[in-house]
């Protein structure tokens, strides 16, 4: 079954490596490299971050 949830801090190097193949396509954003989770957590609003889980991965 497929889970939709809040991202939380704990997430965040699974989500890092996403962006990082976002970036290697140069389709997904002009940055050249993923921002440390400070950065990514200040700019991004907290009702935009969503997390999809199967099996817990």
């Amino acid at each position: 079954m497929l889970e939709i949830r809040s991202l939380i801090h704990g997430d965040w190097e699974a989500v890092r490596t996403i962006y990082e193949e976002g970036i290697a396509t140069g389709d997904a954003t002009f940055e050249t490299e993923a921002p440390g989770w400070e950065s990514w957590d200040a700019n991004h609003l907290d009702g935009c971050r969503l997390v999809a889980e199967r099996e817990g991965r």
